[in-house]
């Protein structure tokens, strides 16, 4: 009943090593859909050897991870599909604790495990630390807040409000469209985005991750939940493990500013957002100005600019002609 679409680039290595990790599910997928835009052509033969219950399709595309996705979904013969990016090792209970939960709750569209990242101190963490400061800078500038603010923190009594009511409220989108996730402490969390880099979904009927996010795929993942339905279930009992290989991987400042673009296109191409939105989501970068004019980081000041004159003039950066450009 489960399809896994793995879209994947120059990392031989980081593949191998996820398709190790779905051979030994206690759950094994029908079949397993690799889809490369490689520079360097590989053949089955250089993939390590799957299960005869596994069927292990190997298809080339151009270089898109939005389109490399979409072909694999097409592709699938399943009514589940597992969203898999190549750089994942999940637990072994990881599909067939998705899979129950959906057999269980069958009116859900998506539903990730936990995904795992190293923190500063080399852990493997979910939600980060948040000082007293940055939460209520980041609260009032309507900035992103991932933190797990169940957990007992003191504080004076403003920021004491702040917290109780960004719990109360639970996990959200900010007026400036970034996200709020504060609420960790249930075994299923619901979520209004979440990366699908490792979640489980049912087979859409139409594509469901836009092309014009060519950049890495930056920006699909919020795209992708509001036609799900800005609604996954996050199941904290199992986990997967994000290596964050570096082939492909653009410089973070870079990734911010195709990431707030992405942000920015949503809020106009999306009912779900009004004008009001992207007012706020300019307030929002003027809290990000704030600390790199003080740090004088020129690069960051410099997509600020560029971000703010865009959102100004409704002029984004994904635009149809952008994408024909970079297609050719």
């Amino acid at each position: 009943m489960i399809s896994v679409v793995i879209p994947t680039r120059n990392r031989l290595e980081s593949l191998n090593r996820v398709l190790n990790s779905l051979y030994n599910q206690t759950l094994k997928p029908k079949e397993i859909i690799i889809i490369d835009s490689s520079d360097q052509v590989f053949t089955a033969k250089d993939l390590i050897k799957s299960p005869n219950t596994i069927n292990l399709v190997l298809k080339r595309s151009t270089p898109s991870v939005c389109q490399q996705r979409n072909i694999g979904i097409k592709l699938s013969s399943n009514p589940f599909i597992l969203l898999c990016d190549d750089d994942l090792v999940f637990e072994e209970e990881y599909i067939v604790t998705l899979y129950e939960y959906f057999k269980k709750n069958p009116s859900k569209n998506a539903a990730s495990g936990i995904i795992l990242e190293k923190n500063t101190k080399d852990e493997w963490a979910y939600a980060n630390e948040i000082s007293n400061i940055k939460l209520f800078y980041n609260w009032f500038f309507g900035l992103s807040i991932f933190s797990d603010l169940s957990k007992k923190r003191k504080g004076n009594i403003l920021i004491n409000r702040i917290k109780t009511k960004l719990y109360n409220r639970g996990n959200q989108i900010s007026k400036a469209g970034w996200p709020i996730f504060v609420t960790w402490n249930k075994d299923e969390n619901d979520f209004p985005f979440f990366s699908l880099m490792g979640a489980m979904i049912k087979k859409p009927e139409k594509e469901l991750f836009d092309p014009i996010f060519v950049f890495n795929g930056i920006g699909d993942n919020y795209d992708a939940c509001i036609k799900l339905g800005f609604n996954i279930t996050i199941l904290k009992k199992v986990k997967a493990f994000h290596y964050k290989e570096i082939t492909n991987r653009i410089n973070p400042k870079e990734a911010y500013y195709y990431r707030t673009s992405a942000l920015h296109y949503i809020l106009l191409n999306n009912s779900n957002f009004s004008s009001s939105n992207r007012l706020f989501l300019l307030w929002s970068l003027i809290g990000v100005l704030i600390p790199n004019f003080l740090k004088m980081d020129t690069e960051m000041i410099k997509y600020n600019l560029i971000l703010i004159f865009r959102i100004l003039f409704k002029k984004n950066l994904y635009q149809q002609e952008t994408l024909n450009s970079i297609s050719t």
